[in-house]
């Protein structure tokens, strides 16, 4: 039952992505000739050069694509890659005749861009992609795990803004796409790695074991004891270690000043925590 209610809940999030950047598209990129990247990107030059719908472009890109990804990564992610792109054609050529949110380019650019980035980011949270550059950047990503999804995105969709530079004789619309795929980029490692980031903190008190009780008991987090000495004084310090999730922050600072306002807190981003009471 748990198995069957994470998969619905899956193409659930699949279909608000799809949703969300189909009508990035239609509502922003497009009407303003932004091509922010991507096989949806290309679709939109192609579509001002043909006049054959974006949605169908899309498609017509994404079979070889398709077959390539079968091959690599099974059945059951291409067809949950080729649900996603289907319902992103379907999505943008649905909404195609709508008039487009905003006629500035900036705005366009950076609002079509973050709701593109928030679509393809619940897509590939949901372990699929809408196609396109998506696939060859998660090939690439399974065989260098360590480079982010955002930033491998923008380095492979910097052509397809350069063919459309040169399509439309424009160095603005380049310019522009370059601002919308960097806040597509942006958004997706947002939604992506999110969840993952946490603030681990080292906390130097000579009332270490009441701070130590208090961040137990009050945020039930474990806490390490690190020995260490104090160069100036010479004299064994316990330090204490302990890994959170941001929104426990303000409460950690408020329980270290009750214990001891004199205490010395060193807090350092953590980007992905494995482990009881983050991501397993």
């Amino acid at each position: 039952m748990k198995k069957c209610f994470s998969i619905l809940r899956n193409y659930v999030i699949m279909v608000i992505g799809a949703l969300a950047a189909g009508l990035s598209v239609d509502l922003f990129l497009a009407p303003n000739r932004l091509a922010g990247g991507g096989v949806s990107g290309l679709a939109t030059v192609l579509h001002y050069i043909t006049g054959f719908p974006i949605g169908i472009i899309a498609i017509a890109l994404n079979i070889p694509l398709f077959i390539l990804a079968i091959r690599s990564e099974g059945r059951v992610f291409g067809a949950k890659s080729l649900y996603a792109t289907i319902l992103l054609s379907f999505f943008i050529d649905i909404f195609a005749g709508f008039p487009p949110v905003t006629e500035d380019i900036l705005l366009a650019s950076l609002f079509g861009g973050l709701l593109m980035g928030l679509g393809l980011g619940l897509v590939l949270v949901a372990g699929a992609t809408t196609g396109g550059t998506d696939i060859v950047v998660k090939l690439v990503q399974r065989g260098i795990r360590h480079l982010p999804i955002g930033r491998t995105l923008l380095v492979v969709d910097v052509l397809v803004i350069a063919f459309a530079t040169v399509v439309f004789r424009d160095i603005k619309i380049g310019l522009y796409s370059v601002i919308s795929l960097y806040s597509s980029t942006y958004m997706i490692d947002t939604i992506v790695d999110g969840g993952k980031f946490a603030k681990t903190v080292f906390i130097i008190s000579d009332k270490y074991e009441r701070i130590a009780e208090s961040i137990k008991y009050d945020l039930q987090r474990g806490v390490t004891g690190l020995r260490g000495i104090g160069m100036y004084s010479g004299s064994e310090k316990i330090i204490l270690m302990c890994t959170l999730k941001r929104n426990e922050i303000p409460r950690l600072k408020d329980l270290v000043r009750e214990n001891d306002k004199s205490a010395f807190v060193i807090l350092t981003d953590v980007r992905e925590v494995l482990g009881e009471g983050f991501i397993n």
